[in-house]
Parts: C-alpha cells; structure tokens; sequence
C-alpha cells in the first residue's frame, strides 16, 4: 500500500520589501509589514519576482542561501517543532519572508503559531478552493546585518496525511527605494508521514492493572518488543538514563520531554519511573535505541495511581510488606510470609499479643492528600499511621497500616483493600491467625 505523499512546503518570500524616500526627505515603505499573500512560490502561487513586484536578478541566482531548519524527516502526531527560517545576502540589511505549510493536495497541514509577534505575523488565506495559513515579517522583523532568522511554531497534525511540505521565500532587499536589485530566493522542506513503530504498553510495575492512569515519580513496567538486546539491570543511582543502549523518553502535556531512570531493560520489558514533574494529561511514552524510537505509546498521568507490590510480582496475593508489633513501648519487626521452593505462602498474623501494623510497599501514592487514603482490612475500616515515599529508593511510597482490628482474629485469609483519593489499589491478601 502506497500514501499519497503530504509535502510540507514552507515558503519564504519577501514580497516588495523595499524603504523608499517620498517628499522632503520623509521615509516610506511598500510592504515592509508583509507581503501580500500567496507569493510564496507554492504550487499555484507566484513569487513577488514572477508577478512583477520585484524585477532583476532570477529567483535563486543571487549568491545568498535561504534554509529551513527544525522540520523532522518524518513527523509525529500532535507534536511541535519550531521552524526557523534564515536568509543569508552579503552586503544586505533589509530582509523579509513568508512561508505556509501545505499538503500534497494543496491544503493546509497542521497549525502554525506565532511565537514572535514582535517580528512575524500570520494570516489565512485561500489557492483555489484550498485553505491555507500564511506567516511573514512584520516591519520590526525586516532589519538585519548579512542574515536574518524567523522562527515560528509548527503543530503536526492530528491523523497522518502523507507528505507534508512547507514552501518558502525570501527576499534579501537592497534598500535602494526601487522595486529594482532585490533578491528573490525559494525552498522548501518535507516531512514525511510517520513511522510505524511498535507499541509499548506501560502499566503500573506493582499492580499490573490494564487501562488506569499513572502518576509522576512512580514505577511503571513497559512492555513491547526489540525494547533492547540484552537484559541489564541499574547498578547505580541515581538511575541511569541510558541501558544496553535503550533509552525511554516521557513527553508530558506540556510538550516538555524528560529522561526516565530505569532500573531494567529486557527485550520485551522494561522497568522504569515516570519522571518527577511529569504534567498531568496525556503523555506520549518513547522508547529509543540509538536515537530512533522503536515503540511508542500513550498513558494518561494523574496526581495519584495507587499499586501495592506483592510478594510474587504479579499484582495479587500476598504484599510484599512487612508487620509491626508494638507491644508497650518495644517495636519488632515481623514477615507476614515466607517462600518455600520460591513460592510465596503466608505466615498467619497473630494479633493477641500488642497491635500489629501492615507496612505495605506502594507506588503511586505519595502525590495523595494526607485524608485521602484509607484501607479496609477483611471488609473493617482500619487506621492509616500515614504515608510517604520510602527513603532511599526512587518511586517507592510507603503505606502503614493499622492497628489491625482484634475482631479479625480467626478469620484466615481477608483481604487488604486501599483507595487513595478515590482509587482503589490492587486488592492484596493477608492471614490472620
């Protein structure tokens, strides 16, 4: 199957950019705020050299260069780029420009946004029966010494349309007050459509629940294919970016892109933390190798996404938490469950003797308000001591528990239920004696 290729065309043309010397000495300018439209030598469109506004040298022929930088060879969706426009003529100090971005049907293709209203300035217009958007100087945006440079801000579009090409001019002006010895330049610049990449899904690293939303600074699992080579493991912290080559990149709503530390990467997993300050919203997941992505997908990103860690790393059962007993003023430390043969099997709690507290290992719940938390223990609400990020180690939170009710003892297995500002953690499972 073939795409009909989008042509992202940017346009650079500055269009009878000229100061010219009317009675007594007073300056006047022709379209030194902006050219008019559609001269940007698109298809369908002139240059202001082709329609007269500007005669002498060819188009291109004069020496200088006009170049179109930060157009991706193939664009993402939804994504922004700042594109700079920069003219370059020897011996020159008057420069203008004007570019669109335009689709191989001639149609405009994604939104361009002013980021410099001081020297651009944009307005729609139509070729025909297509729409497009057109960005140029303005008069505050023309003066310079041998080079000049635009920048404004491209939004991909939403679906992919194919090539995209931005079609651009501009004109390097003499200053002479005649329409004489300007000169014109052309170019442009294509994206193409984008690249499948394979998908990674990226899941909560304790709860493993499909679907529900994460949250900053907490540990997630991806999972996909070709993620890496080899299965290397962090050794050192903080964590690094970058293992067997494999990096993972968080784009947040704000467009803002950060580094994920990782603890491992296997060729179809890899654990890692969602950034600290990570926006909440949608956020684009990409994983790299080598600089090129090889799978990509989107989460949403929330204050909270509560997980427990449990003791045979598949999201149920036994937590991997530990007990406290306070007896008087004497605290001891006690397993809830043990691992013969490596399988995970619970040690009944006896709650007879002292109080007796859960110290659930979680993540995703440090962002909560301190009332937001509560648990419930065999279906009876139970005290949350409190919460926090476990000291020392990156995206780990902390929940203790407890006392557990005395009404439980005899009652066996009874799960642990814990919601964190309205979510509900992973279900967990303990033993009372």
């Amino acid at each position: 199957m073939t795409n009909n290729p989008l042509k992202i065309s940017v346009v650079l043309f500055f269009c009878a950019l000229f100061l010219a010397f009317g009675l007594k000495g007073a300056r006047v300018h022709a379209n030194s705020s902006g050219p008019p439209l559609s001269r940007t030598g698109a298809p369908s469109e002139q240059t202001c050299a082709a329609s007269g506004c500007h005669t002498g040298t060819a188009v291109n022929s004069g020496g200088g260069t006009l170049t179109i930088t930060g157009m991706p060879a193939n664009y993402t969706l939804n994504q922004e780029y700042d594109i700079t426009i920069t003219l370059s003529q020897s011996g020159r100090q008057r420069f203008g420009f004007q570019a669109t971005v335009i689709d191989d049907t001639g149609k405009e293709a994604g939104t361009i946004t002013i980021t410099d209203a001081a020297r651009t300035q944009a307005f729609p217009g139509t070729v025909g029966a297509n729409l497009r958007r057109y960005i140029n100087h303005t008069f505050s945006g023309t003066s310079g010494s041998n080079t000049i440079s635009w920048t404004f801000r491209w939004k991909a579009p939403a679906t992919a349309v194919g090539r995209i090409t931005v079609y651009a001019a501009g004109n390097a002006a003499n200053n002479n007050g005649s329409n004489g010895g300007d000169l014109i330049y052309t170019t442009s610049a294509s994206a193409q459509a984008p690249v499948a990449v394979p998908a990674v899904t990226t899941v909560s690293a304790a709860s493993f629940a499909g679907g529900a939303s994460l949250a900053q600074d907490m540990i997630v699992a991806g999972f996909g294919s070709n993620l890496s080579v080899n299965v290397v493991s962090a050794t050192t912290s903080p964590l690094p970016t970058q293992l067997d080559g494999t990096e993972i990149e968080v784009r947040d709503a704000t467009s803002t892109t950060r580094k994920a530390g990782l603890f491992f990467v296997a060729p179809t997993q890899a654990n890692y933390v969602i950034p600290a300050g990570t926006a909440n919203g949608t956020a684009t997941i990409s994983v790299k190798r080598s600089g090129n992505t090889v799978a990509e997908g989107v989460v949403t990103i929330e204050s909270v996404s509560p997980g427990i860690f449990t003791a045979n790393a598949s999201g149920t059962g036994i937590p991997a938490a530990v007990g406290l007993r306070v007896v008087g003023s004497a605290q001891t430390f006690e397993s809830i469950f043990n691992s013969p043969g490596g399988v995970p099997t619970a040690i009944p709690i006896d709650l007879a003797t002292g109080d007796f507290y859960l110290i659930l290992f979680a993540t995703g719940v440090k962002g909560a308000a301190s009332t937001s938390v509560t648990a419930t223990v065999g279906g009876t609400a139970t005290p949350i001591l409190g919460f926090a990020a476990a000291p020392g180690f990156v995206g780990l939170d902390q929940v203790n528990v407890g006392p557990i009710p005395k009404s439980l003892i005899g009652r066996g297995n009874v799960n642990v239920a814990l919601t964190v500002a309205g979510k509900p953690a992973n279900v967990v499972t303990v033993n009372i004696k």
